[in-house]
């Protein structure tokens, strides 16, 4: 079916959207904190368990290499991706049977069972990924790729806030009346989640594929070693792939221990943690909207360095949430991380695409996948095992100990940083600078602007027939010119004093960038 007018493309992207909310609501339900939590509480999990769960979803990646042999081999996109996350949200059917009596006389073999259910899952679901990604590729229009996919994770994202607080809500009450360790609570939390995957499947049938037909599959290429092998014979795309795969390492090797450090040293309640996951949410939510015009406008490598150099300092908090204060550290940091790692999932899905060939791209798109997949898979075993050996290590550092956990956070930290020397290397046209990037987000940031524009929207939403919000917003566009002329004139006066010290050093952005961050129109 072709896309060939505005109104059935403006029905494909909603119903994309629909698809990836109802998506997010089972993967909400179904994974995270609460698959962590059952885990933990119902079937006595190990911490090197609970590190290999949370490490499945990403790391059935790697299957995305045969996903895609058999996308260029037989073509049929739209109906492989649809089998596949189809049959793989059908695996929760057994999960949901773990707790009951059926399994009961297994013991400690349940939490294996566990594992082989959902790694089952991940890894079918997985081997849709690669033709989710060539066809939705297609669907969506190059020049407004970046702010639909910020449009489509923002609404995404809410959409799990809702159910992650309704679903911690839940979990809470049963913990009160019946234990922490109350398996049924759990069993209707995953059979809710199965409902929602299954309806998210319905709104992705409902997406026509732009490149189905025969003509398309006559054009297909035919499966050849050599092309499976592109994607690591072309340098820069070689050096993303080095990127990515060293970025999900060093984040993930601590990524499955923040929720066993909440649970376990902090013992911080569900109700709590999901709140906090709700802070990372509605901060994912405000970020998206100005992330995905950046990355239409000044590119994605820009986007990762600021972003990878700002997401590193945040194990740091981890470390320090400690004592009295823990529960602000907690706050800080996953706001800090809904603001930040919502830039770099984005910036990965975009550069990806930019930089990948259309003939082959599956290809392209499983290498990168695989990477991820790889990395993710490796990463929380080696975590584990660093805090096997760390395990007896315990450090003082003024009013903060530095266990085991701790060290392995700064250790996720610093290395973040170290891996920033490859991204450097990965060229992508047009990409501007990352001061561009740091000086629109400054504008975009500013609390004076800020002001000004939410009133703008508010009376365009709320309508512009109300007198009242027309000179309400007149008078916040008011204030906002004063107040920055006001502080034009003091930072003149303060600079002034510094003249002669600051005569040497460059203030303006280069003419380029100035361009390029004056010329950028934010796009609602």
């Amino acid at each position: 079916m072709m896309l060939n007018d505005d109104k059935t493309t403006a029905n494909a992207l909603r119903m994309s959207i629909l698809d990836g909310a109802f998506a997010t609501m089972m993967g909400s339900l179904c994974g995270g904190i609460f698959l962590i939590g059952f885990a933990l509480n119902v079937l006595d999990a190990t911490p090197i368990q609970v590190g290999i769960l949370a490490a499945l979803p990403v790391s059935a990646n790697m299957v995305q290499i045969f996903g895609s042999i058999l996308i260029e081999r037989f073509g049929h996109r739209r109906i492989f991706c649809i089998f596949c996350v189809t049959v793989a949200r059908l695996f929760w059917i057994p999960i949901l049977l773990l707790p009951l009596p059926l399994f009961g006389d297994l013991g400690d073999a349940r939490i294996w069972l566990l594992v082989v259910f959902v790694g089952l899952s991940c890894f079918v679901g997985s081997l849709s990924g690669v033709a989710w990604l060539s066809w939705m590729s297609d669907v969506i229009p190059a020049e407004t790729r970046g702010a639909f996919f910020g449009k489509r994770n923002m609404i995404c994202a809410a959409a799990g806030m809702v159910v992650i607080l309704l679903g911690g809500a839940f979990l809470n009450y049963r913990e009160n009346v019946h234990g922490k360790d109350d398996p049924h609570a759990y069993v209707i939390l995953f059979a809710t989640g199965l409902v929602l995957g299954l309806i998210a499947s319905y709104f992705i049938m409902r997406v026509p594929d732009p490149k189905a037909g025969p003509a398309h599959s006559a054009n297909r290429q035919a499966f050849s070693w050599a092309a499976l092998a592109a994607p690591f014979r072309e340098s820069n795309f070689r050096r993303l792939i080095v990127y990515v795969g060293l970025f999900m390492f060093v984040t993930q090797m601590a990524g499955p221990f923040y929720a066993v450090y909440m649970l376990d040293t902090l013992e911080v309640d569900f109700g709590t943690i999901t709140w906090l996951i709700t802070f990372a949410t509605l901060a994912s939510l405000f970020m998206l909207r100005i992330w995905g015009p950046i990355a239409d406008q000044l590119g994605n490598k820009p986007i990762l360095m600021v972003a990878g150099l700002a997401h590193a300092g945040i194990p740091l908090i981890w470390v320090v949430s400690q004592g009295p204060a823990y529960l602000q550290a907690l706050i800080l940091a996953h706001v800090l991380s809904g603001g930040i790692f919502c830039a770099i999932v984005l910036a990965h899905v975009n550069i990806l695409i930019k930089l990948s060939p259309e003939t082959g791209r599956s290809f392209y798109i499983a290498a990168f996948n695989t990477s991820i997949g790889l990395a993710v898979g490796i990463a929380p075993i080696v975590g584990g095992i660093l805090l096997e050996l760390l395990q007896p290590v315990r450090i003082e550092v003024g009013d903060w100990t530095l266990d085991n956990l701790q060290l392995l956070f700064l250790l996720s930290g610093t290395l973040q940083i170290l891996i920033l020397a490859v991204l450097a290397g990965v060229r992508e046209t047009g990409a501007q600078s990352s001061r561009a990037v740091v000086l629109q987000l400054k504008n975009d940031l500013d609390p004076q602007t800020g002001l000004a524009s939410a009133t703008d929207f508010l009376t365009v939403r709320a309508g512009k027939t109300s007198r009242l919000l027309q000179n309400f917003n007149a008078r916040t566009d008011d204030w906002a010119a004063r107040s920055e002329a006001f502080l034009a004139r003091r930072l003149d006066r303060v600079l002034e004093r510094f003249q002669r010290p600051w005569e040497s050093q460059p203030t303006e952005p280069s003419s380029s960038e100035s361009q390029n961050v004056s010329g950028y129109e934010r796009k609602s």
